[in-house]
């Protein structure tokens, strides 16, 4: 990258394009690069506050959204989008709850819809561990109160399964647990899965790779 960062976000465009912003290389950042196919570049707005300790969700082909973290010193619920070709970031919906090191993704509406909603679920807000979720639909301008975690899990890592539901993965405290939420309907639950991983894990990442590169059987 152009610039050292941990504790950055990312999220990967549908041409490929992989979109980092944020984090810390000593002091907080608000820049922002973008990997192409043939290199890093900088040429993206930085984004009105220093972040760190948030995440990203690709929104559509054009947009994504950066989502809370810690923002100018001190845990935030601002919310950003930035759409490709445009000249800056601008504020989206505030979170109902101010979090950092949670884990983000975009799950299915409800069970009778297609339709795919933007989901954020626990973290840490300063001073307590939460187990809270929030669900941002289509086209809305709030949040929504989404199905409650088990218990509060922080540094935890959301993948988004092949039906349109969701996968969280592990948490602080090694946890090795992946816990699944099949839609993001009042009727939704979190249910705790039959499998584990080998080695429990916290501030990791995960993604889907296709089935034909590995074998689980």
């Amino acid at each position: 990258m152009n610039s050292v960062r941990i504790y950055a976000a990312a999220a990967q465009l549908q041409d490929g394009k992989l979109l980092v912003t944020g984090g810390y290389d000593g002091s907080y950042l608000n820049s922002a690069e973008i990997l192409t196919e043939e290199e890093w570049e900088s040429n993206i707005p930085s984004l009105p506050v220093s972040i760190a300790y948030h995440c990203m969700v690709t929104v559509n082909s054009t947009t994504v959204m950066a989502i809370g973290g810690w923002q100018n010193g001190q845990y935030s619920g601002k919310t950003f989008f930035f759409t490709f070709g445009e000249e800056s970031w601008t504020e989206g919906p505030e979170l109902k709850n101010k979090r950092g090191y949670y884990s983000c993704g975009k799950i299915r509406r409800n069970k009778e819809s297609q339709e795919m909603s933007i989901i954020v679920a626990g973290g840490w807000d300063g001073s307590s561990r939460l187990s809270s979720v929030e669900i941002l639909h289509e086209g809305s301008n709030e949040w929504q109160t989404g199905p409650e975690l088990p218990f509060g899990i922080d540094e935890s890592q959301m993948v988004e399964d092949q039906n349109g539901g969701v996968v969280l993965i592990g948490g602080l405290g090694n946890l090795d647990t992946l816990y699944q939420l099949p839609h993001g309907g009042q009727d939704a639950v979190w249910t705790k899965m039959e499998q584990k991983m080998k080695t429990g894990r916290s501030t990791h990442t995960a993604f889907l790779i296709p089935d034909n590169i590995v074998d689980c059987s």
